[in-house]
């Protein structure tokens, strides 16, 4: 199976309405938050959310989501149910732009940057995920936290799908990690 994009199978894609001043994949994927995501072709983003494959891209107004469902699973666009993990993980019913307006109106330094920073929200991860890629990150840069992150998902995570040349796993779960040592 290969990486998909918008253009090459548009069937298999599904939208949430969601303009660029309310998420920048660019800025907040790449930011150090999280460090699962990939721009495997120009644009599009493809990365592991709760224990699924995802690509991701975006227009000027829409969020458009295409998901992996596995070695066995059925091939189809992502379910409502599917596209509520990524509403939940970017936190999308949070708006914004009236955070930026209200953050604008108590300092002028954020109004300053705002414009430069449209679209950065904080991402709502998996709290265990999120606690050992915090503790990767002690005197390291992205590109490392990336490399450790993703071994420890290789070496004790689930195996989820090969798309292209690049295996997908899961992020191990505390039993499994406890069991590691």
């Amino acid at each position: 199976m290969r990486h998909r994009t918008l253009a090459s199978v548009p069937a298999l894609w599904a939208s949430i309405p969601c303009p660029l001043s309310e998420l920048r994949l660019d800025l907040v994927l790449a930011s150090g938050q999280s460090f699962r995501w990939r721009e495997q072709s120009p644009a599009h983003w493809s990365g592991v959310l709760v224990d699924q494959v995802w690509t991701l891209t975006q227009t000027e107004e829409q969020l458009y989501c295409t998901v992996y469902r596995g070695e066995k699973g059925w091939v189809g666009r992502p379910t409502p149910e599917e596209l509520k993990a990524v509403h939940q993980y970017f936190q999308l019913d949070v708006s914004l732009a009236q955070l930026y307006h209200h953050w604008s109106s108590v300092d002028s330094h954020f109004q300053e940057v705002a414009q430069k920073f449209q679209g950065v929200r904080l991402l709502q991860q998996d709290p265990i995920e999120c606690l050992f890629s915090f503790i990767c990150s002690s005197n390291n840069n992205i590109a490392r936290i990336t490399g450790m992150v993703e071994r420890l998902c290789q070496a004790f995570g689930p195996r989820l799908i090969q798309l292209d040349d690049i295996t997908y796993h899961g992020f191990p779960s505390l039993e499994v990690l406890a069991g590691a040592g």
